[in-house]
C-alpha cells in the first residue's frame, strides 16, 4: 500500500503545499500534478522537483483539447463555455485518460487523496470515474464546481452530483462552499 495524492488542475501547486501542512508526513507520499497549462507546470517543477507533473488536461480519452486561455492563470479551462475565458485564444493541450492512469498505476489497496479542480471539467470527469467503479478507489475527495461560472450549465447536474458524492464518501469528500467547506480551504487556500 502506498499513500498517494493526485492533484487534477493543480495551478501553481498551492494544493500541494495545502496537502503537505495537513500532516508532515504528507511529504512523504507519492504525488502526481496534473496541469495542463506549461507555463503552471514549470513553475510547479521548480517549485516541487520531486513529484510527478504532468503537463496535460484530466479527462476520460487520451488525446489533445483546446486549452482556452483565462483572464488571468487560474480562470483557463476546456470548457468553452467558462464565462472568463476567451475562445479566440487557446493552446493544445495534450489530455491524459484519469481512469486508464488510475487502473495501471494504483490498487484498491493505496490510500488516495484526490483533488479535482478543473474549471468546468469535473461534471464529466466525476462521473466517468462513477461509471468506470473508479470512485471507490480514492479514499478522501476534494472537489470545486464551476457550474455557476459556465454559460447555459445545469444546476441540477452539479445538484445531483453533489448529494451523489456525499452519499458515496460522507465525512471524507470536501467540496467547495458546500460540504466540509472548513477542511476543503485547509488544503485549498484559493477557495478562502
Amino acid at each position: 500500500m502506498k499513500n498517494v495524492f493526485i492533484d487534477l488542475g493543480a495551478g501553481s501547486g498551492d494544493d500541494i503545499k495545502g496537502y503537505y501542512k495537513l500532516d508532515s508526513d504528507n511529504k512523504n507520499h507519492e504525488v502526481h500534478a496534473f496541469e495542463p497549462n506549461p507555463k503552471r507546470t514549470a513553475g510547479i517543477k521548480k517549485r516541487y522537483p520531486n513529484i510527478n507533473t504532468y503537463t496535460a488536461a484530466a479527462g476520460l480519452k487520451e488525446g489533445t483539447v483546446k486549452l482556452y486561455l483565462g483572464k488571468s492563470l487560474n480562470t483557463s479551462s476546456t470548457n468553452k463555455n467558462k464565462v472568463s475565458i476567451s475562445t479566440d485564444k487557446f493552446i493544445e493541450a495534450p489530455v491524459i485518460d484519469i481512469p486508464t492512469w488510475l487502473k495501471n498505476n494504483f490498487t484498491t489497496e493505496d490510500y488516495i487523496t484526490m483533488v479535482i479542480d478543473i474549471e468546468g471539467g469535473e461534471y464529466d470527469l466525476l462521473q466517468g470515474m462513477y461509471d468506470a467503479g473508479l470512485w471507490s478507489w480514492i479514499n478522501e475527495m476534494y472537489v470545486e464546481f464551476h457550474g455557476t461560472k459556465l454559460k447555459g450549465f445545469d444546476m441540477q447536474i452539479e445538484n445531483d452530483l453533489t448529494d451523489k458524492l456525499i452519499e458515496f464518501y460522507g465525512d471524507n469528500v470536501y467540496i467547495f462552499r458546500k460540504h466540509n467547506h472548513d477542511q476543503f480551504v485547509k488544503l485549498n487556500a484559493e477557495g478562502a
